[in-house]
């Protein structure tokens, strides 16, 4: 199963998303809810760069690329303007929903191929 977690601030702002396993839908490689949930990863990440002017290196981490195990890590920069960080907002909001709709077309009595967990971080 794909484990999704999205970490929220205390104002509910999306801080981070993290995404890990496996859905155990198909084989690796032909996999369409993995495929699926890393296009979200991808292009939260290629738009918080292009439309938030971001550089990926700050908030964009991947291991395991070519395994099974892949942990895909999504951190908001807090920085940028107040455009920049609205932007970003839409931006992971809308990645959570791409998820949300994943977990609830494929998602059934019997099998369970991504989930995603809420949690709220105290600020610091």
């Amino acid at each position: 199963m794909i484990t999704v977690i999205v970490e929220r601030d205390v104002a509910r702002n999306i801080r981070c998303v993290y995404m890990s396993g496996h859905s155990g839908y198909s084989e690796p490689g032909t996999d369409i809810i993995c495929a699926a949930a890393s296009v979200l990863c991808y292009t939260a990440a290629n738009a918080l760069e292009d439309i938030c002017g971001y550089d990926n290196e700050d908030f964009f981490r991947v291991s395991g690329e070519g395994t099974e195990d892949v942990n895909v890590r999504i951190e908001v920069p807090d920085k940028g303007t107040e455009e920049a960080r609205q932007r970003a907002q839409v931006i992971m909001r809308t990645a959570e929903l791409g998820f949300m709709s994943i977990s609830k077309d494929y998602n059934d009595k019997k099998n369970r191929y991504l989930e995603i967990i809420n949690s709220t971080t105290p600020e610091v």
